[in-house]
């Protein structure tokens, strides 16, 4: 799933053995890259959660690079209806090392943005798009609140 790449739209579709991964994963595509991708000059880089683009390059970073379903889910608001870390980890498995990814988001409304995530893996390239929704926790860090596939 590209939960950036994910690499999310609600965060997970469905993969390649057709496991529903609560919306990371896209329909088109499965799980995340490799330590390759640090590489790529189209990674956003690690992200942070000062904002709602430094917190969707956050999650696409673990879910792509540290291959962290536990650290991805980290990013999420607790109460998000989002999958939990042990099916975001299912996702990030079904993905190939030396996966990479491209990242873009912008902000289409008050804490809403559109992500294109376009996931290049050893045998194919997908593209897919996302509306991610961010919220601000009491202590000033910027969470993901939902994770929308966009139709293509």
């Amino acid at each position: 799933m590209g939960l950036a790449g994910w690499a999310i739209t609600a965060l997970v579709g469905g993969g390649d053995d057709d496991t529903n991964f609560g919306g990371l994963v896209p329909d088109t595509a499965t799980a995340a890259p490799t330590a390759a991708a640090a590489d790529d000059p189209c990674s956003p880089g690690e992200g942070d959660q000062l904002s709602g683009e430094g917190v969707i390059a956050a999650l696409e970073h673990r879910y792509y690079l540290l291959r962290s379903g536990e650290s991805v889910r980290e990013l999420m608001a607790p109460d998000a209806p989002l999958p939990d870390a042990a099916m975001i980890q299912q996702g990030i498995d079904t993905v190939p090392l030396g996966t990479t990814h491209c990242l873009e988001v912008t902000a289409i409304g008050p804490n809403t943005y559109s992500a294109q995530i376009t996931e290049v893996r050893p045998d194919r390239r997908n593209e897919f798009k996302q509306r991610i929704t961010t919220t601000t926790a009491e202590d000033g860090r910027v969470m993901i609140r939902s994770i929308e596939e966009v139709g293509s």
